[in-house]
């Protein structure tokens, strides 16, 4: 069938890490906002949403437990071990929050901040012209500026948090934009944003990891394990997009879950 997904597109799923709490078991790890994908935990394979990966911490409580993450950013794979426990002040097992997701051709789905009006909502949170990269939300990541720019329609008036990758800094963070259309000038971003294959992440930055800002936990999550969907994998990006103004239908139709409790 045309339609079906490649083994590729099968395989390349994990938990998608969304935050980690300060001073959790997970806060030593050096895990990355957005970047890192949790893709197995004890040598077991996480490719199937289901309760294996809460299963692994519970029989590995007060245990070291391996886990092994994909970073899109770098494409590389790296080994990181925690001991799960419940003797720390914050919620769950591990201090994090995911949520299943999927990385196939990630690199074309990011958003880059072409240019920043003054006093408009994108130059309010913050956001850096030519330097930043819209990356998503807790729940989804953007096909391209007209997902974007749907996203912020849905919410015009009202704050949205999307994490944003420097590549000054090397740094995920999360902004908060109030999408308005009274701010005075046009649209309801107040920034020329691009997507596809001429806007991915540069080279140069691709050498390494990334970092998150320290003491970033998504605060949205339905659980202490973490609000968990099942995404569908994207289509084929165009690679012709042209910049547009105010990006945001997200690139992977999400099926929410119930979150386990780690």
């Amino acid at each position: 069938m045309g339609n079906s997904p490649s083994q590729e597109e099968l395989d390349s799923v994990g938990y998608r890490v969304l935050g980690v709490q300060p001073n959790s078991p997970a806060s030593n790890c050096g895990l990355v906002s957005f970047f890192d994908f949790i893709v197995a935990a004890n040598g077991v394979p996480l490719r199937t949403m289901d309760t294996t990966f809460i299963d692994l911490i519970k029989a590995s409580e007060d245990v070291m437990l391996p886990l092994t993450v994909y970073n899109w950013k770098s494409q590389s794979t790296r080994e990181v071990s925690l001991t799960p426990s419940r003797n720390w002040a914050g919620e769950g097992m591990l201090g994090i929050t995911i949520r299943f997701d999927t990385y196939h051709n990630a690199e074309d789905y990011v958003c880059h901040v072409l240019e920043v009006e003054p006093n408009s909502p994108a130059d309010l949170a913050g956001l850096q012209e030519g330097t930043d990269y819209i990356l998503g939300t807790t729940e989804k990541f953007f096909r391209d500026v007209d997902a974007l720019f749907d996203e912020l329609q849905e919410h015009l008036n009202k704050p949205l948090e999307f994490y944003v990758y420097s590549s000054e800094t090397d740094e995920v963070r999360n902004v908060v934009i109030m999408p308005s259309n009274e701010w005075g000038g046009e649209g309801i971003l107040g920034a020329n944003v691009a997507c596809g294959f001429l806007h991915r992440i540069p080279k140069d930055n691709r050498d390494s990891t990334g970092r998150a800002v320290n003491g970033y936990y998504a605060t949205s999550a339905s659980s202490p394990f973490g609000q968990n969907s099942v995404a569908v994998p994207p289509t084929q990006p165009d690679v012709n997009n042209s910049p547009k103004k105010d990006p945001v239908e997200p690139v992977n139709e999400t099926v929410d879950l119930e979150g386990g409790a780690a």
